[in-house]
């Protein structure tokens, strides 16, 4: 790779310091290699400014990402550990050096095909967190599309390459009046027209969960094609390309690509809530948990604790009664004509069959497995145990 008339490669010492060991891929403006800091002898991503290195705007670029991430603590946010400039084959060179991520892009993920749906509702998840991190510290990312998504080896998502991200404070804008910032494919209508704000960032969202859930774009053709389809077409559906995908990820992502940014969520943080649900619905992400015991007492004569029966258990589950719930008045709550001022009324009637075996005695439990409390998200029912009464 040539940089400012100097050639960067396996071996090259930066600023005497990262020894860059092997190229790992290209991000904005940048070339990715992973190298190694013997400062405190670990390995690390270094971004090595490409193209002019003298270019003020260019150097601008890599210090707004450094400054622009290196604030942004979060999990699903590359780290940065340092940013500077040097000099190499007698020429300027600015770089950025980052966490090494175990992983790969998700764009590279994604030529194997789409998917599976739980993975694709988790992916989206963790870079809408990343998103909310951002938007709440007021910056947009602006190009948030597969390359820029690293697949974890843990299977978490990890948002890189800010570097045109965009704040409020027009200090840090370093974009160019009437140059196209971003990625054609991804980018939100109104990004096309050059206004931009955290809504754009969900619309980009939406086409990678596009990719992700149906192997391919919503939109695809050359930069003209692209932006006439996002300015005034609709993709697929979903579920025409996706049949087993849920509904209601179909409406999200229908809400994600709205052409207006006012009818998209309306913030990372809900996208992030839903995609969580809907994985949580249909997949069931959250561990199972076995249900709770339940405790009855059952009254059965001398003969029948003798011989051993078959006892019917009615078990009725009751609710609050909203008719006198919020009343006050003890008195009025007692006149109450919906739950005859019992204070609740019947949600639920079950009858179970209860052997009694030979010779219990009084006092004694009887586990019924299964048919206590139910599980949640797959897990089993907790057990019930009735305890024994025998009449005098």
């Amino acid at each position: 790779m040539t940089i400012g008339g100097g050639v960067v490669q396996e071996g090259t010492v930066l600023d005497g310091r990262y020894r860059l060991i092997q190229s790992i891929g290209a991000g904005g403006f940048g070339q990715v290699w992973a190298a190694h800091d013997p400062k405190i002898d670990r390995l690390v991503a270094v971004k090595v400014l490409t193209g002019d290195a003298s270019s003020s705007r260019q150097a601008a670029r890599f210090a707004r990402e450094a400054a622009v991430a290196g604030g942004l603590a979060h999990p699903n946010i590359v780290t940065v550990h340092d940013f500077g400039s040097t000099t190499h084959a007698g020429q300027a060179c600015a770089y950025l050096v980052m966490e090494l991520l175990p992983g790969e892009p998700l764009s590279r993920v994604l030529e194997v095909g789409r998917l599976p749906l739980p993975k694709a509702l988790h992916v989206a998840a963790c870079v809408a967190d990343a998103l909310k991190a951002a938007h709440d510290a007021d910056l947009t990312h602006r190009d948030i599309k597969p390359s820029n998504i690293i697949i974890r080896a843990s299977g978490k998502a990890t948002v890189v390459d800010f570097g045109i991200t965009k704040s409020s404070d027009e200090r840090h804008d370093i974009t160019t009046t009437g140059v196209l910032i971003g990625t054609p494919a991804y980018m939100a209508p109104e990004a096309l027209a050059g206004t931009f704000d955290h809504r754009s960032d969900l619309y980009s969202l939406g086409c990678v969960l596009y990719e992700m859930v149906t192997g391919r774009r919503p939109f695809t053709g050359s930069s003209w094609h692209l932006a006439n389809q996002h300015i005034n077409e609709q993709p697929a559906p979903l579920r025409t390309l996706r049949p087993d995908a849920p509904v209601d990820l179909e409406w999200l992502v229908t809400q994600l690509l709205a052409k207006d940014p006012a009818q998209r969520p309306a913030c990372a943080g809900t996208v992030q809530d839903v995609l969580n649900e809907i994985n949580d619905r249909h997949f069931g992400t959250t561990p199972p948990s076995r249900g709770r015991d339940l405790a009855h007492d059952i009254q059965v004569s001398e003969t029948e604790a003798a011989t051993g029966a078959i006892i019917p258990l009615r078990i009725t589950e009751r609710k609050a009664c909203l008719a006198c719930a919020t009343r006050t008045d003890k008195t009025a709550a007692q006149t109450c004509t919906t739950c005859k001022g019992e204070g609740s009324v019947i949600r639920e009637q079950h009858t179970h069959k209860v052997r009694i075996p030979a010779g219990i005695r009084d006092g004694q439990k009887v586990r019924l497995r299964e048919l206590g409390g139910p599980g949640r998200h797959g897990g089993a029912p907790g057990d019930m145990y009735v305890t024994v009464h025998i009449d005098d």
